[in-house]
């Protein structure tokens, strides 16, 4: 049962790249970020209040104080990871403006290059052999992927402005892990996803007021985006990290890395289906090399 959820995880989280680029050509990147991660806080909340409802009927709620206590520890770890998270899922939303769902799913996947990286640099110590390997594989097919992007008339240098912006988004991403990690073993998960969604509205807010995001809104693209925002809100960011949750719990870290990492392929796929965008031969390489890469680092001491 446990694959099988994350299996419906990646899916999710994979075709939401499809449901981006729908709400972009409604709304402004900052729209999309602000509003999407309304609806997913709201939903978390709901939630959390059904879980506190289940609980005091059973009788098996926390204190007074112990809530108080954990909910000031789990909304400071909120904040901290909703800030590096505004940040990556902007850059994502402003990159698939002038690319594919396909390419900026694998682009994305190099978070997970990044991540073991900047553990090295923070507790400098030299990466290990097998993620410079790694790195360096992710290095050249992100090269295949950008030299012959969508975006590649639009430049800069070499790399097509939405390739860019998602190479940057997936740095941001790689530093939320982290704080994620360094938070959630001593938060509620549950407060915690929630508060940073918010985080992430809260922090858009302000950007809202840019000609270039309140014309959409003044058009009524809220209404014309509702069914990307609520994929990308509810369905992403709100039942998918649930299934995550339940799937992780049952299934080998192993196995749970090669399904997770599927997120690309199906970004590339539901973009092949529905989009008809169509990868190059060098393209499609440079996907199989971070693909592969981001597999490799994941994946360690199968063999046993």
């Amino acid at each position: 049962m446990g694959p099988i959820l994350l299996l419906l995880t990646t899916f999710i989280w994979g075709t939401a790249f499809l449901a981006q680029k729908y709400g972009a050509s409604e709304l402004g990147p900052f729209g999309m970020t602000v509003f999407r991660n309304i609806l997913g806080g709201g939903f978390l909340l709901v939630c959390i209040w059904m879980r506190r409802l289940a609980g005091a009927r059973r009788g098996t709620a926390d204190s007074a104080a112990e809530r108080t206590s954990g909910a000031g520890r789990s909304i400071w770890a909120g904040f901290c990871c909703g800030v590096p998270l505004f940040a990556a899922m902007a850059s994502q939303q402003i990159g698939i403006n002038w690319t594919t769902p396909g390419i900026s799913a694998f682009l994305t996947t190099n978070y997970v290059l990044f991540v073991p990286l900047l553990a090295a640099f923070a507790t400098r110590r030299l990466p290990s052999c097998r993620v410079c390997v790694c790195a360096f594989a992710a290095l050249g097919g992100t090269y295949l992927i950008c030299l012959t992007g969508e975006s590649a008339g639009q430049n800069l240098g070499r790399i097509g402005k939405g390739e860019a912006w998602t190479i940057l988004c997936a740095f941001f991403f790689a530093v939320q892990m982290m704080v994620v990690d360094r938070f959630s073993k001593k938060s509620d998960v549950l407060v915690m996803s929630a508060v940073q969604l918010l985080t992430c509205s809260v922090l858009g807010a302000p950007f809202l007021l840019l000609p270039s995001e309140s014309a959409p809104l003044a058009a009524g693209g809220l209404l014309k985006a509702w069914l990307p925002l609520v994929y990308c809100g509810v369905l992403s960011s709100g039942i998918a990290y649930t299934l995550q949750n339940f799937g992780q719990a049952r299934t080998p870290p192993a196995l749970a890395a090669v399904m997770l990492s599927l997120e690309s392929v199906f970004g590339a796929l539901s973009g092949y289906v529905v989009l008809h965008d169509k990868l190059s031969a060098a393209q499609l390489t440079g996907c199989a090399l971070v693909f592969a890469a981001a597999l490799l680092v994941q994946v360690r001491g199968v063999r046993r």
